[in-house]
């Protein structure tokens, strides 16, 4: 039987946790735009909030940060649909539960994070035109 000639291999493309190549590349295409803004967004809640602040500034950021974690995970999740699709209906669920919610504290929480996931879709918007 004969051998086939060895298969040259493509570059491997790292993941964004071990120092991407995706986001090296000079131009990103779909979703590595979004990805790139998103983690930019992110960068900014690398301290927690301070024991002195006033505890709602402390639950906005906290929720804040919580629905850009889930919003990155989504485009990240899913790589055929646009960034701002998925933030839509991201946003969208976030209305939902806010209107249903049982206690003030839920409809609280749903309502920052769903007013964070707008102002993510604007500025992913702007990137994808």
């Amino acid at each position: 039987m004969k051998s086939l000639p060895p298969v040259r291999a493509k570059k491997k493309v790292r993941s964004p946790d071990r120092g991407s190549l995706l986001l090296d590349e000079e131009e990103l295409h779909m979703n590595e735009r979004a990805l790139a803004a998103i983690g930019r967004v992110l960068e900014g809640y690398t301290e927690p909030p301070g024991l002195d602040w006033p505890k709602h500034e402390k639950e906005e950021v906290t929720f804040s940060h919580w629905a850009l974690d889930e919003i990155l995970l989504l485009v990240w999740d899913h790589p055929w649909t646009l960034a701002s699709e998925t933030i839509e209906a991201f946003a969208m669920k976030l209305e939902v539960f806010a209107a249903t919610a049982v206690s003030e504290d839920q409809r609280r929480i749903f309502a920052v994070a769903a007013e964070t996931a707008w102002e993510m879709l604007e500025e992913v918007q702007l990137l994808e035109f």
